[in-house]
């Protein structure tokens, strides 16, 4: 029998309304370790079996992709109660966090480098919408959520899309429902807006969204409600990029309107050809750059994050015990947060009605609950249980990066596995189990629970009187002080 894969947590990196993120190692024969990225599900959604259909359909999907600017799924399994997928760990930082950082500078950013980024993105995308099974029939991945938190830049300059886990399959048509949007309202298509069937050319679209929100530091399109932002989207009215730019040129206000274009049948027609015209770009633009040029831009963030880490290392060891022994007592009731993201309320169905309190606000816009996907599109959803909402703020960009005044490029959630501060908690061990089986998972008892918490209350008290009683070792007292 073949030896499970064992991972052991080093710290937790992101927790958010679905899942939480860890930075952990894969241990292997003769001490071989690898650095991995664990999203596990919190342990109340594990009883919903939809959502982990979708989880589990979704992350085996992800592991089809092995492409250097794709974040790559390794594994998949079930442990702690709960469902897990253990992904690459990317140290870096995401593109939300870039754009911040040089909208806060005051300086454009740099033509040839949001160009260079976009065509690594365009690489990516382009291996997924291509990427067929064993027998070499195509995939049909669509992304669905592009937008600058998913896309992951490392500390050397290398540009990673993470999250397919919107991604749809073919294969998978039959679990969505049409006529229901999917994704962030401001990185939306406008097919995407009006409840029409989509395929890889939506992704297109939000690639053309991206490349113009870097260069003009600013939204394209975000009004002052969700109703507003849809509307602009399905309206897709672009600005001319060199009201923003002063280095614009004609050559690249004509990529970006071929890739904004409001019809997908005038858009670029694959990932492959918008690449190439952002390479030719690249090329005449007398100005070289290279991934050390885009390492440039994330240092200065990974520094600061390293600079919070320092910080938070030096709360007590008492702090500390009582703060994961807290945290363990309420991970094991599994029970909802009072506290609900504003991620997790994103990621719910969308409600026709719920916006501004306009009961008939899908006419208002034109959506047409009944239109049906076109064999091989996917269509348009937004529901709970996607693993690009498994995140609330505590993941956004908004938080990575400490941010002044309000600014145009404030964004939604990320599902980024890099953060500036690590939140403290329990650090759980995760082990794959096989097979791995739709079942839920039981839950874990709830008077175990208290025992644990008291038994390690009563621990905690011991130390501390043993401590002020002077009678502990001196090896021990000397760690108390540090």
């Amino acid at each position: 029998m073949a030896q499970q894969q064992r991972y052991r947590v080093l710290e937790k990196i992101a927790s958010g309304g679905m899942a939480e993120v860890f930075r952990a190692e894969s241990a292997g024969l003769e001490g071989f370790k690898k650095t991995v990225a664990i999203k596990r599900v919190l342990p109340h959604l594990s009883e919903k079996k939809q959502f982990i259909g979708m989880f589990l359909d979704e992350a085996r999907l992800s592991a089809h992709l092995s492409h250097s600017n794709c974040v790559q799924v390794f594994d998949i399994g079930v442990g702690d109660n709960t469902y897990f997928i253990v992904m690459e760990y990317v140290d870096g930082a995401d593109l939300k966090a870039i754009i911040d950082q040089a909208r806060r500078g005051g300086k454009p950013f740099p033509l040839e480098l949001a160009a260079l980024i976009c065509l690594r993105i365009c690489e990516g995308l382009s291996y997924a919408h291509e990427a067929s099974d064993g027998h070499g029939h195509t995939l049909g991945i669509v992304h669905r959520d592009m937008s600058p938190p998913n896309v992951l830049i490392t500390r050397h300059g290398e540009v990673k899309i993470v999250d397919f886990g919107l991604a749809k399959a073919n294969s998978q048509l039959e679990k969505s429902e049409p006529g229901i949007i999917k994704g962030k309202f401001s990185y939306l298509s406008p097919e995407a807006a009006l409840g029409q069937p989509i395929d890889h050319r939506t992704d297109i679209f939000a690639v053309g969204i991206i490349l113009w929100e870097m260069l003009a530091g600013r939204r394209l399109f975000l009004g002052d409600s969700d109703l507003d932002t849809v509307r602009q989207v399905q309206a897709a009215r672009i600005p001319p990029i060199k009201q923003f730019h002063p280095h614009a040129t004609a050559e690249l206000d004509r990529v970006l309107a071929k890739a904004l274009a409001r019809d997908p049948a005038q858009r670029y027609q694959s990932a492959r050809d918008l690449g190439r015209d952002l390479n030719d770009l690249l090329f005449h633009s007398g100005h070289p750059v290279s991934s050390f040029d885009i390492a440039a831009l994330v240092e200065p963030i990974v520094r600061s994050r390293e600079d919070v880490k320092q910080r938070d290392k030096k709360k007590s060891i008492i702090g500390s015990l009582i703060e994961e022994a807290l945290f363990e007592f309420t991970s094991l009731q599994g029970g909802d947060s009072a506290d609900r993201s504003s991620a997790e309320i994103g990621a719910a169905p969308l409600n026709i009605g719920s916006f501004d309190g306009q009961p008939d606000w899908g006419s208002q816009i034109g959506l047409d609950p009944a239109s049906t996907p076109a064999p091989g599109a996917s269509p348009a959803s937004f529901e709970l249980g996607n693993l690009a909402a498994l995140e609330d703020d505590t993941l956004s960009g908004r938080h990575r990066t400490p941010s002044g005044a309000p600014g145009p490029m404030s964004s939604g959630p990320s599902s980024a596995v890099v953060l500036n501060s690590p939140p403290s908690g329990p650090l759980p061990q995760f082990q794959q189990q096989q097979p791995l089986s739709m079942p839920v998972p039981p839950k874990s008892g709830g008077k175990g629970g208290l025992i644990a918490f008291f038994l390690v209350l009563v621990l905690i008290g011991g130390v501390v009187g043993a401590y002020f009683a002077g009678v502990l070792p001196p090896s021990i007292t000397g760690l108390l002080k540090r």
